[in-house]
């Protein structure tokens, strides 16, 4: 069999504009930025790959620091080059945007070598689809009253959501209400993600004690151990954390301290589908499930190839602003039948460089079928 050789990698960035602005506590969002990767192979298969970029020059390190080494290394199997590019370069490519363009350029030479072979990754590698617990990001925007929130919960659980996740509110008075009126619902399990919002373990007890909720996430900032270890032994729910964790101590630290319940994962910036494979013995062997953090075309793929359980695989609706590139893709996925046959199954609309997400707030369309 001829091998496939990479003709070209590159990376862009695009700005989506939000219709309306995204206040998570303190923080507020106007805009969110990505960076999209595509991997063209020499009989011109195009692989794809896409994460927010967080404001980090992830397209520049894909552009500048990636392609030119991984072309050159790449000899049809990400795995290998994904393992000889960072023992040659593990100084620039071990953490922030280095390895989330990394991430990004491994997930798009997947994809690409899929599409090669006609295939899905997932069974480009053996597996078969697992029947994963398919959750709903809802809440946005997070200055939304408890009294808007019912009516969402019921919309995601009518699309197929067998549980819901709120942000936190503008305020930890807001966001303590906002849970309340989700769980007084009684449809379904409810979590909720803390985005780094506090600094102590009382400030999440505040917000979240003697609520029966699915999981807490993400209270504090990365780094935080000894305030999760803290937490966890006040909390009588699961605690995660892991998102946007960008370096490869993560998962370990976690792990190896028994800081959390529950690993939050998102390859788009710990390594891509290649390092999970490298991971999954371990990961395995720790016994915690996963709750992966967006970007569903290729984690409903990966949790069905890796051996740790998974606890919940995320979807926000079109409209809500939550991954407005990512739910553009689910607004179309109906007219797109025939490019995502393949490969991770998505298809990227064509977008101008700085463009405007979908406007008119979450419209829930029933999720993709896994």
């Amino acid at each position: 069999m001829t091998i496939q050789k990479i003709q070209k990698i590159l990376a862009r960035p695009i700005t989506l504009t939000l219709p309306e602005p995204v206040q998570l506590g303190n923080y507020l969002i106007k805009a969110r930025g990505f960076c999209v990767v595509t991997v063209e192979l020499e009989d011109g298969t195009i692989g794809t790959s896409f994460a927010l970029d967080r404001g980090a020059p992830v397209s520049q390190a894909v552009n500048t620091l990636i392609a030119g080494p991984y072309k050159e290394l790449f000899d049809g199997d990400p795995v290998k080059t994904w393992d000889q590019l960072l023992r040659q370069s593990s100084p620039s490519l071990s953490s922030g945007a280095s390895l989330r363009g990394f991430s990004l350029v491994d997930l798009a030479a997947h994809d690409a070598m899929a599409r090669h072979e006609e295939r899905t990754v997932l069974a480009r590698y053996g597996g078969t689809q697992k029947k994963l617990p398919q959750w709903a990001v809802i809440g946005y925007p997070p200055s939304r009253g408890p009294e808007e929130i019912a009516w969402e919960v019921k919309a995601a659980v009518d699309a197929g959501a067998v549980g819901v996740k709120l942000p936190v509110g503008a305020t930890p008075e807001l966001t303590r209400e906002r849970l309340i009126a989700a769980l007084d619902t009684k449809l379904c399990p409810v979590s909720t993600d803390l985005a780094w919002s506090c600094r102590t373990p009382e400030d999440a007890m505040k917000i979240v004690g003697g609520l029966d909720l699915a999981w807490v996430e993400d209270p504090f900032i990365p780094g935080s151990l000894d305030e999760l270890r803290r937490l966890r032994s006040l909390l009588s729910v699961p605690l995660a954390s892991g998102d946007e964790e960008g370096h490869l101590y993560h998962p370990q630290a976690f792990i190896e301290t028994g800081a959390v319940d529950m690993l939050r994962i998102d390859t788009a910036c710990q390594g891509g589908l290649s390092r999970m494979l490298l991971l999954n013995e371990y990961m395995a062997k720790s016994g915690l499930s996963i709750s992966w953090h967006v970007y569903d075309a290729w984690h409903s793929q990966i949790a069905s190839l890796i051996d740790s359980p998974t606890f919940s695989i995320e979807y926000s609706a079109p409209g809500a602003s939550v991954d407005p590139l990512a739910e553009m893709i689910f607004a179309h996925k109906s007219v797109n039948i025939e490019t995502e046959k393949y490969g991770w199954r998505f298809t990227i609309p064509d977008l101008e460089d700085e463009s405007v997400a979908i406007s008119g707030g979450p419209a829930w369309i029933p999720l993709p079928q896994l």
